[in-house]
């Protein structure tokens, strides 16, 4: 039995997400682990969202539903209103990858006090072709890695939520980028370091904001750019545009206990 001693939250944001956020919310009410706190800021939705989470019997988190400045100021919005220990983010379309997702983070930072952030893999999958997994894992030397434009698997990274204040949250003129240059900040910057957990906590599909065709990786990658001169970060474009190379190692078979 984990120790429910250290506490999580778990920060959702979405804006006319449709159906798909009922599996995210389920995902976090199924969690084994006891001292999860469910934070969802809703951009005040046209769809529905806010009614329909609110019929929900079984929801029992936070729901704010207003106008926000996109997605980090959301995220941030939403960083702000969180009580737990440690802060993490899940999309209205991923999920948590098991009941016992949180309770491995929670047994990881209770192994390892004053952790600065926990972190474990992710698992992302094309709803066309279910088969088709791609296992992206937290391991590694982010500190270098991050200047290849390769940066943790952010969907399943949990911070101190005092050291994310402290670190001023996403900075909010970033497009796509704000996770990377957070990223940066993190360990690059400000020398930190992140357990890490070898076993999925969030599956995810693909199709994301910054996956969605040659324009949105063009303006990722440039960001990408700016956030390492910014924090002086060493980087160069064909260093960043490399990364993507490194994605055909995600798709190899994984080895289970």
């Amino acid at each position: 039995m984990v120790d429910p001693s250290v506490s999580f939250s778990i920060v959702t944001v979405c804006f006319n997400p449709g159906e798909t956020i009922e599996a995210c919310l389920r995902s976090v009410a199924d969690q084994g682990y006891p001292n999860i706190e469910h934070i969802v800021i809703d951009g005040a939705s046209p769809d529905g969202t806010a009614e329909r989470i609110g019929k929900l019997e079984w929801f029992e988190g936070i729901l704010v539903s207003e106008p926000d400045k996109g997605i980090y100021d959301a995220m941030n919005k939403g960083a702000l209103r969180a009580t737990g220990d440690y802060v993490g983010f899940l999309n209205a379309d991923d999920w948590l990858a098991d009941p016992d997702a949180i309770a491995r983070l929670a047994e990881a930072a209770a192994e390892h006090p004053g952790a600065d952030a926990v972190q474990g893999d992710v698992v992302i999958v094309d709803p066309a072709k279910p088969k088709r997994r791609r296992h992206y894992s937290g391991a590694g030397n982010w500190r270098r890695r991050l200047s290849w434009g390769q940066m943790p698997p952010h969907p399943g990274f949990y911070m101190r939520t005092e050291l994310f204040r402290e670190m001023g949250g996403f900075a909010t003129d970033y497009r796509i980028a704000a996770d990377y240059d957070l990223m940066l900040r993190f360990f690059c910057t400000g020398e930190r370091s992140a357990v890490h957990v070898p076993a999925p906590v969030v599956t995810m599909a693909t199709g994301g904001v910054s996956n969605q065709g040659l324009q949105s990786r063009k303006i990722i990658n440039r960001e990408i750019g700016v956030a390492c001169k910014r924090n002086g970060v060493k980087t160069n474009p064909l260093m960043i545009w490399s990364k993507y190379l490194t994605k055909v190692f995600q798709y190899m078979p994984r080895r289970t206990a």
